[in-house]
């Protein structure tokens, strides 16, 4: 009997702790919203995932979508609960730049330092804004020099120019067709980083320009589908990565997730391993080329044939501020994802906004030829100092701007808040996961009109036509300290392109199947799909009577 009630007692004590276990975790679990920020009502542990993925799925809304829909029903400041994690959501300019610019209580939020720990720890986007992060943008600012950039402006070009050989050989194996131009736009990026960080080109368009394979025709759209090209190992390494870094940037614990899924995985080690061999002979290659040409500390930093040899070559300037092989791995790492993936994302944009307005394809046309010639001799070429100077190419700075400000390609800026900051009125105490929504602001109706979501480059030309950078707020690269550090070279690539393309090709409205405005969120946000219906401005007239329609 004593054995029986002994068992009976254990079986209620073990219920009982069970059923306090679970109450425990599912209060620990359960959000904790900050008291006076309005926030959606909370049904379950979930607090706005089911609301986000409900919006995704029916309304085929973005996350920043999702936001615009909170700041309309609650105001310039609100919360997002995502499972326990508390973010706070601000969409007033005004907050923003008293805090990002003349304020110091923000840095990077540790989630996302958390995310490019995964395979880039030692570079700047990974550490906070201190000391070693201060050095890492000193030994790393000449890259950024308008000198070196104009010395890179003609890889670029070269970049540039491939493309438009790859697209001049596609309408020849096809004649007026449409076909998918997102992964061309990748490909000549790709190249183009790789040759200002490591002093080569990766061969991307080479490779599918000898590998060029139509498909089939689709009738009766006239949709050319084209083979996929074999590709450089590089490339796909350095793609397999970047696919597993936009997973481990959606789930709630990136480290755990990496740990699992990408370190664990065959594909992701193979890839991680090739780029690792490559950049490191690369290194020690750079190290031997230094050493033996005796460079070090004799000429300007600026000088340097790629950011490796910069790297290097900067720090034996700085005497004690070394780098060490492992930093240079990953800042040039970076530098490749960063400069290549944001680019490539504003440019894919860029292609759908074009066949929108056919007037601006012909004012811009007809500015490039101007400016820079028609493009028929070697000798005129896309010059940097023009193309630096708003004043010769204001549409050309115009539709940039405009393009920038419309994408949204880095719609938000995360942040940690460093000690309590009272912010709209609403106390928000140290260590708040803040968010910016600074696409939302580059597009608010209050600041730039009733048409503010619209595709319009003359918003940023004045009546006598000049560029007005002032024209309205916009935040493509962010603000503040921690501001897009490669935002000089990505304005320079952007411009670049697009006045070697537009020189070159009119752009056609895509048939209705292929014309979807879908954006897809990973690292950046990109279009769904990129396609282009291309027609060379010398087979076309130039007369211009409605948006889309040439004649």
């Amino acid at each position: 009997m004593a054995d029986i009630v002994h068992t009976h007692t254990s079986t209620v004590a073990l219920v009982f702790g069970t059923a306090l276990l679970v109450r425990l975790g599912y209060s620990w679990l359960w959000p904790k919203p900050i008291p006076g920020i309005p926030h959606n009502p909370i049904a379950s542990i979930w607090g706005d995932m089911a609301a986000i993925s409900k919006a995704k799925k029916e309304n085929n809304m973005t996350f920043v979508d999702f936001l615009g829909h909170m700041v309309k029903v609650h105001g310039p400041i609100s919360q997002v609960l995502i499972g326990p994690q508390v973010m706070v959501i601000v969409s007033d300019r005004r907050e923003m730049e008293r805090m990002l610019i003349e304020g110091k209580n923000t840095d990077q939020h540790q989630r996302m330092i958390q995310v490019f720990e995964t395979i880039v720890p030692n570079s700047q986007i990974a550490l906070p804004a201190n000391e070693i992060w201060k050095r890492h943008r000193r030994l790393t600012g000449p890259s950024m020099s308008r000198r070196y950039l104009e010395r890179m402006s003609v890889r670029i070009t070269t970049g540039a120019d491939n493309l438009i050989k790859l697209w001049g050989a596609k309408l020849e194996a096809t004649g007026f067709s449409t076909f998918e131009a997102g992964l061309d736009i990748q490909l000549a990026t790709m190249d183009t980083i790789v040759s200002i960080a490591m002093g080569y080109s990766l061969g991307c368009i080479t490779s599918a320009l000898a590998t060029l394979s139509v498909r089939q025709i689709e009738e009766p759209s006239g949709i050319a589908n084209f083979s996929r090209p074999k590709l450089p190992a590089l490339y796909e390494s350095i793609v397999r990565l970047l696919e597993g870094l936009d997973q481990t940037c959606k789930v709630p614990f990136p480290l755990l997730y990496a740990r699992i899924f990408n370190y664990g995985s065959p594909s992701w080690r193979k890839g991680y391993n090739s780029i690792t061999t490559v950049l490191n002979n690369a290194i020690s290659e750079s190290q031997g080329r230094n050493a033996t040409t005796g460079q070090q500390g004799s000429s300007l930093s600026t000088d340097a044939e790629c950011v490796l040899d910069m790297l290097l070559q900067q720090q034996a300037r700085e005497g004690a501020e070394k780098f060490g092989n492992k930093e240079i791995f990953d800042e040039l790492m970076m530098y490749i994802i960063a400069g290549q993936d944001t680019t490539a994302s504003t440019l894919s944009w860029l292609l759908k906004y074009l066949p929108t307005d056919a007037e601006i394809q012909r004012r811009l046309h007809e500015e490039l030829c101007e400016v820079f010639g028609q493009g028929e001799n070697p000798s005129e070429v896309i010059e940097f100092k023009l193309l630096d100077d708003p004043e010769r190419v204001p549409i050309l700075e115009a539709v940039v701007a405009e393009t920038l400000r419309c994408a949204g390609v880095a719609s938000l800026i995360p942040r940690q808040l460093l000690q309590d900051e009272v912010i709209l009125g609403k106390l928000v105490p140290k260590g708040t996961f803040l968010v910016f929504a600074t696409a939302l602001m580059s597009r608010d109706q209050s600041e730039w009109g009733p048409d503010a979501n619209e595709w319009r480059p003359t918003r940023w030309l004045t009546p006598s036509g000049a560029f007005n950078r002032s024209a309205g707020p916009s935040f493509p690269f962010g603000l503040g300290q921690r501001s897009c550090f490669g935002q000089r070279l990505a304005l320079l690539q952007l411009k670049v392109f697009l006045a070697t393309i537009l020189r070159e090709f009119f752009f056609r409205p895509v048939p209705q199947g292929v014309s979807t405005w879908e954006a897809v969120e990973l690292m950046t946000k990109q279009p769904k799909m990129c396609y282009v219906s291309l027609e060379r401005w010398d087979s076309i007239s130039k007369e211009c009577t409605s948006p889309g329609v040439l004649i």
